[in-house]
């Protein structure tokens, strides 16, 4: 997704790494210079999709990350295979919870891979976990933080044209649907991730909003009808 992936594509070395744990909160800024304008329900719909993509690429990084950081960080170690250190990556996410399970694991696998102390194999392991999610928290709030505000600020344009009289009434139920998972999504974010925004509308019942009252016609507009 034009800079902002751009700017994940470049982390393929400890370097490059670095550069972007100095700077994380860089990922969201760019990803919302990449997203246009919306003004229809598919504007919307496309760049719902595209956030959900975009943390998607967020977590591949991530996987990437964490190699980089085992490889460097395990380079005198034989304990601990390549196959093992892809399957840790790869899980990452999954022990951000739980890195003391993490630490076990990796333990475990050195003692059997006879390190020669396989507790500090395993301090090494988690501590390069403890880094990478650490940053990926970091990232992840300020996209989160992203798609909040975007959804609050597309609130009242939703409202607008679910109150128009001039669009039919299928069109109005729609868009009230879309107000109101707008409403949801600024409320938790993470919402994007459940199912594409079309299929997150169909779960809210229809719902046509009452237009904005007509203006109380001045005496001019009462000469002219004249």
């Amino acid at each position: 997704m034009g800079t902002a992936q751009s700017f994940l594509d470049r982390v393929h070395s400890l370097a490059q790494l670095e550069k972007v744990e100095g700077e994380p909160s860089t990922y969201a800024e760019l990803l919302g210079s990449d997203l246009g304008e919306t003004s229809t329900l598919g504007d919307l719909e496309a760049r719902d999709a595209a956030l959900a993509v975009a943390l998607g690429n967020l977590d591949a990084m991530h996987v990437r990350a964490m190699r980089l950081r085992l490889d460097h960080a395990l380079a005198s170690d034989s304990s601990i295979g390549t196959p093992t250190r892809n399957v840790f990556a790869a899980t990452i996410v999954g022990y951000e919870h739980d890195l003391s399970l993490l630490g076990q694991r990796a333990h475990d696998i050195a003692l059997r891979g006879r390190a020669p102390d396989p507790a500090h194999v395993a301090d090494l392991v988690v501590a390069q976990a403890r880094a990478v999610l650490g940053l990926r928290a970091a990232m992840r709030t300020a996209v989160l933080a992203l798609i909040r505000d975007l959804a609050a600020a597309a609130v009242p344009d939703a409202d607008r044209n679910a109150r128009d009289r001039k669009r039919g009434e299928p069109e109005r139920k729609r868009w009230s649907a879309a107000r109101r998972e707008l409403e949801a999504v600024a409320a938790d974010p993470e919402r994007v991730l459940a199912a594409p925004l079309a299929m997150r509308l169909t779960a809210f019942p229809d719902l046509l909003d009452e237009p904005e009252p007509e203006p109380e016609p001045t005496f001019k507009d009462l000469l002219e009808l004249d």
